[in-house]
């Protein structure tokens, strides 16, 4: 996952959605901390190369290796230096106390629940009684209310980039409503190149995500919804959650 031609057009893709910005939602969380934040999932550094450069201690962790070398490019440029830890969140091994965690776009929904109750109570065992934790997820709607005909190729993004090339991402998908569970395929094309990956995503109502965070000795606090701070549409597609320490 998150290789090839998919690390690549990334972040293109999510520049070219500006209302898919988290941006503001995590600083302000960021704000409200004291001392150094672990962002899990960090890729390329879309999120986390501008915070350091506005004086923030963010650490990140990352498993793709073609991301954590976007992301070490991407800093030289910027002339950041991030700490990143090339693994998976289960087997980091912290370097200092944080005060914050943070698991931006939708990172946790590809672990199975299993892994995301581990890797949250993983979290909590190496927090303080103050640490927070902020989450994003999202809730694919259009494949629940069946927008979107199953097993059959759409154009999911497009990006123009600055060489003029036109950058497509194609997906396909299947659903197990039962288990909330989505099942996507991805084709990247972009000139001659191709690049196919796929994705297992499980998603979370807010009333299961709650559960979830209490029992992996979590607080929920309260949620933002759709990236705009203080909107609480219970039929949002995009969730944030903020929880302490219990």
């Amino acid at each position: 996952m998150y290789q090839s031609l998919e690390a690549s057009l990334h972040d293109l893709f999510w520049a070219s959605e500006s209302h898919a910005d988290e941006s503001h939602l995590l600083e302000n969380f960021l704000q409200q901390q004291t001392g150094p934040s672990l962002e899990i999932g960090c890729g390329s550094g879309r999120l986390m190369l501008p915070l350091l450069e506005k004086g923030y201690q963010v650490e990140g962790v990352e498993i793709a290796s073609d991301m954590v070398e976007l992301l070490h490019k991407n800093a030289k440029e910027r002339d950041v230096s991030p700490l990143v830890h090339h693994c998976a969140i289960e087997e980091f091994q912290p370097t200092q106390t944080y005060s914050s965690f943070a698991i931006p776009a939708f990172t946790l929904q590809l672990l199975s629940r299993a892994s995301a109750r581990q890797v949250l109570r993983k979290l909590r065992d190496i927090s303080s009684e103050q640490t927070k934790l902020y989450l994003t997820l999202f809730i694919p709607w259009a494949e629940i209310l069946d927008e979107l005909e199953i097993d059959t190729w759409y154009l999911d993004k497009e990006t123009q980039l600055d060489s003029g090339q036109t950058a497509r991402c194609f997906t396909k998908h299947q659903i197990d409503r039962l288990h909330q569970t989505l099942y996507r395929e991805h084709r990247y094309e972009l000139a001659q190149q191709t690049h196919l990956s796929s994705q297992t995503l499980q998603w979370y109502f807010l009333p299961e995500l709650i559960n979830l965070l209490e029992s992996s000795g979590w607080t929920y606090q309260e949620y933002d919804a759709d990236f705009q701070k203080g909107n609480h549409d219970t039929d949002a597609s995009v969730i944030t959650v903020y929880a302490t320490a219990s």
